[in-house]
């Protein structure tokens, strides 16, 4: 359920026109939860109104497959735009390069630590149309910025004003600085609601404030967390490490970066990895004074991400608590004590 690949309906997020050479857009980026990938998307959208869109939101492990699967719309022109993700197979490559010698302008943007320190592999040999890889803002600033710079503001005024302030609030979050306080509820908002409806809520927005929608799955996020927050409490396993380290591990219901902050954030040098329930998936957390570079660990498990904040899947993992229960449950059925 949750490796699920959302495909938003194109017509839905058009400005209506009744020519049927709109230029076709697929937007893959990063979800299913993510303020960030959500924002990076409406950022695609907003630059293009006349455009016919198609988001895509995918967890990192999805990435290759839903690149492959891409295809271009006959007898338009085609974009498609890669945010806040990045793809381990040379076979990606191919097939992009492929779409791009068929008349496909492809654009990659992201700012993951893990993507920048490979950006020269080959799976990344790509004829892109535009490129940005960086660390100093989100991929949604990034895109932003990029767009701003390349094509003409959808906005005018104070309406684009209130569009950069929703671009600031997924920057402020996703890099963990937290000067815009609300941007909190912002991302609780869209792990609570999915990427695929945050998104086209977002894109409807005039104002850089939650609608009736979000509110209300910025407050089910909350309660959501902190049952989150108490399952992590009740499952942590607290690790010495060497050089005076920490590991805190133990297992969550999402919101893994809310939930980390809350077990580390009393802690010295302690790294927090949780395993989530509801994606089956790995996410590495350090405490601000931890220097720990996670994404080098999570990169060496098949994942990555960023210094401070990563993740990965262990196969083995998703076993673990049946296998356990397995061997506690014979023991007693073996001795007659079922």
């Amino acid at each position: 359920m949750f490796n699920r690949v959302f495909r938003a309906t194109a017509f839905e997020f058009v400005t209506p026109m009744n020519s049927r050479n709109r230029p076709n857009i697929q937007v893959v980026s990063h979800g299913l939860g993510c303020l960030d990938g959500a924002v990076a998307a409406a950022v695609v959208s907003h630059f293009n109104p006349q455009s016919r869109i198609t988001p895509i939101f995918v967890t990192n492990n999805d990435t290759d497959r839903a690149l492959q699967e891409l295809k271009l719309a006959p007898g338009v022109q085609n974009e498609i735009w890669i945010t806040d993700l990045s793809w381990r197979c040379e076979a990606t490559a191919v097939h992009l390069n492929q779409l791009a010698a068929a008349g496909a302008r492809i654009y990659w943007i992201d700012h993951h630590r893990s993507a920048l320190s490979r950006a020269n592999a080959p799976e990344f040999r790509v004829e892109f149309a535009g490129k940005v890889l960086s660390e100093e803002f989100s991929a949604a600033r990034l895109a932003y910025d990029y767009l701003r710079q390349h094509r003409a503001v959808a906005g005018t005024g104070e309406s684009e004003a209130e569009f950069f302030r929703i671009v600031e609030l997924a920057d402020d979050h996703d890099r963990w600085v937290h000067r815009l306080p609300e941007s909190a509820r912002w991302a609780l908002a869209v792990q609570a609601l999915g990427a695929h409806d945050s998104y086209r809520s977002i894109i409807r927005l005039k104002r850089a404030t939650l609608s009736a929608k979000l509110a209300a799955a910025a407050k089910a996020g909350e309660t959501a967390m902190r049952l989150s927050l108490e399952r992590a409490r009740a499952t942590l396993v607290e690790q010495p490490l060497p050089g005076g380290l920490t590991l805190l591990s133990a297992c969550c219901v999402g919101f893994s970066s809310e939930v980390a902050f809350e077990l580390y954030r009393t802690r010295r040098q302690t790294v927090v990895a949780l395993f989530d329930l509801r994606t089956a998936g790995v996410s590495l957390r350090r405490s601000e004074d931890c220097t720990v570079d996670l994404s080098q660990l999570a990169s060496s498990f098949g994942g990555g991400g960023h210094a401070a904040a990563a993740g990965f899947r262990m196969a083995e993992l998703c076993r673990a608590p049946a296998e356990r229960l397995a061997l506690q449950l014979s023991e007693k059925i073996a001795v007659g004590n079922p």
